[in-house]
């Protein structure tokens, strides 16, 4: 098995500890195998925990931001995801249009653990320069991109939540979701898929609320992401997606993504193979797998958040000891399964005709959301671009005959811009339909950016890419984008 990136958490923790052993006078330092595949730290106090878990980790440096919460411009919510762990992506991806963050943070810097200590630790994306460790491929692109949006008349910090038109959409989206929910309430079979489909398209205000791009207006993005709520557990969401998929893009213990399926489908050379993976060579037993999708991020994986505290291990809830939010997980559990599967049951005429129902909404939700948003990562050349993937290629000299930058092996904008995919770039109708995720590759530069204005930026970026040799891979048809991820799905299997 390759060796894995630990988690920034773990190093953080040994640092700690060692400087708490320090100052009291201990010489005793846990020590670290150097060929393990993750950071193991054997024993650790509470109290090392607590200055860990305590600070905020940007570039390896930790920050105090408590008293800075209630303060913080994009709301409460958008600035404790980041506590307690690496929320350098964040930070970075959020802040793309600024440097007046870097001031700020300046007067909240509490500890900065010795580079010699742990350089071999630090994600690679963060050794090299010293003044922040820019990626200098995304500084171009926010560079030119932000000249892009000025020149369309949209002030990049601004501007970057959705236009009155978007909005409009959105309230449209809303009522028709609030009607044909009513329709399946009522025990009308067509009025349970009519409500999977609004509640996909609903998806729209949740995903971008979800980014904090909405609105401006911290409020309308706390209460927007619950748009997501037949997607997704919102709660859960923001920890999920916002933070794990979005900071670590395909990397193999990291990105919660890759793990949702392995009951059904193997969609990572790194996962074990099992008997029943050979069937997902047959298309039609990948959209199976794909009719229980919401079920599991709406129900089973949410009750396995709250027993466990963690989703798969590898993500912290840092939001567990938040009364509501551990609120709100508990009552999206009871409300989900009440609309979709409890009344139903008082309201059809049969049994039967209420389970099918109640199938019929969670089944169609299921594989329109897989097919429109796993289908834009899963393919052989965007699960072997990924930040680890990248460094173990540098290290093991693959490309020393390549004519690209070599900094863009440690470049975060270009793992991004190498794990995603578009595809129907040009079409309204795709844009609409797929909720703006056929702009995959933009989304992820500048998440903080509003869907609608993805299309404006998307050829700056293409081009900038092409100059410096980043893969920049936009299908022609969401079928050419559906056959890649068959493709790699039957290779698996």
């Amino acid at each position: 098995m390759r060796k894995s990136r630990p988690q920034l958490s773990d190093v953080v923790m040994a640092k700690s500890e060692a400087m708490l052993q320090q100052r009291s006078g201990s010489s005793s330092v846990a020590s670290e195998s150097s060929d393990s595949s993750a950071t193991s730290v054997s024993s650790s106090s509470s109290k090392s925990s607590s200055v860990s878990s305590s600070l905020w980790w940007i570039h390896n440096k930790g920050y105090d931001l408590e008293e800075f919460v209630q303060r913080h411009p994009g709301g409460v919510e958008a600035i404790l995801l980041g506590k307690g762990r690496d929320c350098t992506a964040l930070v970075e991806s959020y802040h793309p249009f600024t440097n007046q963050h870097w001031k700020v943070l300046e007067k909240y810097l509490v500890e900065q653990p010795e580079e010699d200590n742990i350089n071999e630790q630090i994600p690679t994306n963060d050794r090299n320069d010293p003044q922040q460790r820019k990626d200098f491929f995304y500084e171009v692109l926010k560079k030119r991109v932000s000249t892009v949006l000025i020149s369309k008349g949209i002030d990049p910090k601004d501007d970057r939540g959705a236009t009155i038109t978007r909005t409009l959409y959105y309230c449209v989206v809303f009522a028709s979701w609030l009607y044909t929910g009513y329709l399946h309430l009522s025990g009308r079979i067509l009025g349970s898929f009519l409500f999977a489909i609004t509640g996909w398209l609903m998806g729209a205000l949740g995903h971008d609320a979800g980014h904090f791009s909405a609105s401006r207006i911290p409020w309308i993005n706390e209460w927007g992401v619950w748009g997501m709520s037949f997607i997704c557990n919102p709660i859960l969401w923001q920890h999920q997606h916002t933070y794990g998929h979005h900071s670590f893009t395909n990397e193999f213990g990291h990105d919660p993504d890759l793990h949702h399926f392995d009951t059904f489908l193997r969609v990572h050379k790194r996962i074990q193979r099992q008997s029943h993976y050979r069937y997902q060579s047959n298309g039609l037993y990948v959209m199976f797998a794909y009719l229980f999708v919401v079920f599991g991020t709406c129900f089973y994986i949410p009750w396995g958040v709250l027993r466990t505290n963690s989703l798969y291990g590898i993500i912290e809830w840092s939001d567990k000891d938040r009364r509501t939010k551990s609120t709100g997980m508990r009552l999206h559990l009871f409300l989900y399964i009440f609309i979709v599967a409890v009344v139903p049951m008082y309201t059809h005429p049969s049994l039967l005709s209420a389970i099918f129902a109640s199938y019929l909404h969670v089944g169609t939700l299921g594989l329109v959301f897989a097919l429109f948003s796993q289908i834009n990562h899963l393919n052989e050349l965007s699960l072997e671009s990924d930040m680890i993937s990248r460094n173990e290629k540098e290290n093991s000299k693959q490309h020393s005959t390549s004519r690209r930058d070599p900094r863009l092996t440690q470049s975060w904008a270009a793992a991004q811009v190498e794990t995603s995919n578009n595809f129907a770039s040009q079409s309204l109708f795709w844009h609409v339909l797929s909720n703006g995720l056929n702009h995959q590759i933009e989304h992820h530069l500048f998440p903080g950016l509003n869907h609608c204005h993805l299309h404006h930026i998307a050829p700056v970026v293409k081009a900038t890419c092409l100059e410096f040799g980043v893969q920049y891979k936009s299908y022609d048809t969401w079928k050419d984008l559906m056959c890649a991820t068959l493709e790699w799905f039957d290779k698996l299997s």
